[in-house]
């Protein structure tokens, strides 16, 4: 009986201590430590965050958006004069504004104005972090408002011309910083009466933030509901959170006398970023705006207990995951990358710098059509270069309308590059004319203030010429560009020394100083005026008038130029486009001129008798007329006799 019992009792120690329950403790034990959040943990969400943003911030842009950067800062305006400022403070938030002019100038150099945003972005994170009282591990809900500024400055596309909110490529950023660093100010404080009384004093700071002062009160709300304990009295329970959102209502209603150009209901709106032109109204633009101002209200309630709690260690996990995932698909589909939009920038810049051989690159790489600016300072790039008469038509001359890609925003080349096309044809009138009238639609900007400027040296208009370039003297990348040309304001005979100005001088001289009407179209404008135009005393403005006969395609507008042409270049080769013209219209119209004596070169007459054999023998075949100029273009796609009969329907605006 002993054996038995002392057997049965061995079994039992055996089967209240298994190997395997010990085991299974241990593997409880490292899955309880996979599904929690430690403090590391929280701290590498937040670098990957940040370093998210940083990247993103870099990647659209300084790689993918410099040229149009460099545009925003041209289109922009900043002076130190006291009178800017005082113009600025005229509306609620005209300090941002102030500020954020001030900091476009540094977009000249894309990389320094684009890590100037950057760092702002990163600052207004960790200060919206301290304001909040938010944990590490929510770090990627606070990069929501950077990425949403991200996207309101890739995303607007030919907005960029009509924008009229003063400094808008900052405005944004320095207005959500200003207002993060406010609420943080008001986190310091823990009496009620001191935090009521630090929501009455942010009042002050109105006329200076318009909106965004508005807005922190809202985020001061939400935030003084969070701070409220069980054992506070009724009266303060209702008074944290009711006063910002009284003076919401209030501060605007009594400033409103403080501005005459302000009407009352967009008292509480002023600040706020609106698309909006005599043509249509954009909301997709304002989107992330609204995001911006939403998602800050959820911060005040985020969980405040995230380390080492199993319940919220999934939740963090899916939110930084979506948030980063998101940010990356919204950013690289709101990033307006049409290739003529970059294009157009570029070859801008360039003419503008009068650097011809980079404006014909441009256009040589242009995988479509061109837009029909790109055609227009490709053909002064080579009127400058003297080449229009052999490379006018080796580059694409079809010409697209401009295309955007949320809107559709009817883009008007008066308001974009116009005032220097015209400047350049030597019609200074007419771009004095759209210089100032989009200076006072849209305000001074760099380039416009550049453009009047010249035309006032051109003019002979000293004293407003030493006014512009007195303010451009004030301004930080310009003021070298302003010094250089401050000479001719006090010996207007020195301007001869200037060979920049020499082709615009020759042609206004020669053409006169008429401003008839354009009807907002400058290139139909252009055309019809100088195909029509004769002149014998510059051989610059006759080829001008020559290769606008072409463009015209009007044979009877084309032959008394031509023969002019000849006679002012008498022992001169004559261009190949000029034969390729005279060849096709005398066979077109024998009538119209004896060709049969004309010294057409070799080449010319062999390009169009094989022109016209391909092309013939390709219609007897049953193909279509757009089929056939595909088919030609490869060959004679660089010829006038292919752009005469092909290059249709061209798109004007």
């Amino acid at each position: 009986m002993n054996k038995k019992n002392n057997h049965r009792r061995d079994v039992s120690v055996e089967i209240k201590k298994p190997p395997l329950a010990k085991k299974t403790i241990e593997e409880n034990q490292k899955e309880k430590k996979k599904l929690t959040i430690t403090k590391g943990t929280s701290l590498c969400i937040a670098i990957v965050t940040v370093v998210t943003v940083m990247a993103l911030g870099v990647y659209h842009l300084i790689v993918r958006n410099s040229d149009m950067l460099f545009m925003a800062q041209s289109e922009g305006f900043f002076t130190s004069n006291s009178s800017f400022l005082s113009e600025c403070m005229h509306h609620p938030g005209g300090f941002i504004s102030w500020v954020a002019s001030f900091l476009t100038q540094f977009f000249y150099h894309p990389a320094l104005g684009s890590s100037i945003m950057i760092a702002l972005w990163l600052v207004s994170i960790l200060i919206s972090k301290w304001a909040f009282k938010v944990k590490a591990a929510w770090m990627a809900l606070l990069a929501i408002p950077s990425i949403c500024l991200l996207v309101s400055t890739i995303d607007t596309g030919y907005w960029l011309y009509y924008i009229k909110q003063t400094g808008y490529w900052f405005y944004g950023t320095v207005g959500y910083f200003l207002s993060v660093l406010l609420v943080f100010l008001y986190s310091f404080f823990k009496k009620k009466s001191d935090c009521i009384l630090v929501t009455i004093l942010m009042s002050l700071t109105y006329p200076f933030l318009g909106w965004y002062t508005l807005l922190a009160f809202l985020y001061v709300s939400m935030l003084s509901i969070t701070r409220m304990k069980a054992t506070d009295s009724t009266i303060s329970k209702i008074l944290l959170p009711l006063t910002p959102l009284a003076l919401i209502g209030l501060v605007p209603f009594m400033c409103y006398n403080l501005y005459a150009n302000t009407r009352f209901e967009d008292m509480w709106t002023v600040g706020i970023a609106f698309f909006e032109n005599n043509d249509m109204t954009s909301f997709t633009p304002t989107i992330p705006f609204i995001v911006l101002y939403a998602v800050p209200l959820i911060f005040p309630f985020l969980p405040k207990k995230v380390e080492n709690n199993k319940r919220m260690a999934w939740t963090v996990y899916i939110v930084t995951i979506a948030v980063l995932v998101l940010s990356w698909f919204w950013t690289e589909k709101s990033d307006f990358q049409n290739y003529n939009y970059h294009a157009e920038m570029r070859m801008y810049r360039a003419a503008e710098e009068q650097d011809w051989d980079k404006v014909l690159d441009e256009m040589g790489n242009i995988p479509g059509d061109a837009s029909r600016e790109m055609v227009l300072l490709k053909n002064i790039a080579l009127l400058n270069k003297g080449e229009m008469g052999t490379r006018m038509f080796k580059y694409n001359n079809m010409g697209e309308p401009p295309t955007n890609g949320f809107d559709t925003l009817r883009v008007h080349m008066v308001q974009t590059a116009a005032p220097l096309i015209y400047y350049y044809h030597g019609k200074t009138n007419f771009a004095v004319r759209w210089g100032i009238e989009n200076s006072v639609e849209f305000g001074y900007s760099y380039d416009r203030l550049k453009i009047l400027a010249r035309c006032a040296l051109v003019h002979g208009e000293m004293e407003m010429a030493k006014r512009y370039l007195d303010i451009l003297r004030t301004s930080i990348y310009y003021r070298d560009w302003a010094e250089r040309l401050l000479p001719i304001v006090e010996k207007p005979e020195l301007i001869k020394k200037y060979p920049e100005f020499d082709s615009v001088r020759e042609l206004r001289d020669h053409m006169g100083t008429v401003l008839d009407g354009d009807n907002g179209l400058c290139e139909m404008y252009l055309l019809t005026y100088f195909s029509q135009t004769m002149n014998k005393d510059s051989k610059l403005l006759q080829e001008l008038t020559l290769n606008y006969a072409l463009i015209q395609k009007d044979i009877q507008l084309f032959w008394p130029r031509f023969f002019l042409y000849a006679q002012l270049h008498q022992g001169e080769p004559m261009p190949t486009h000029y034969q390729e013209a005279a060849i096709l219209y005398g066979n077109l119209e024998p009538e119209s001129a004896d060709i049969q004596g004309m010294p057409f070169s070799d080449e010319v007459k062999k390009s169009y008798q094989g022109f016209q054999q391909m092309s013939q023998s390709l219609l007897q075949s049953g193909l279509n007329s757009d089929q056939v100029a595909e088919a030609t273009k490869s060959t004679y796609g660089n010829t006038f006799y292919w752009f005469y009969f092909f290059c249709r329907d061209v798109h004007s605006y």
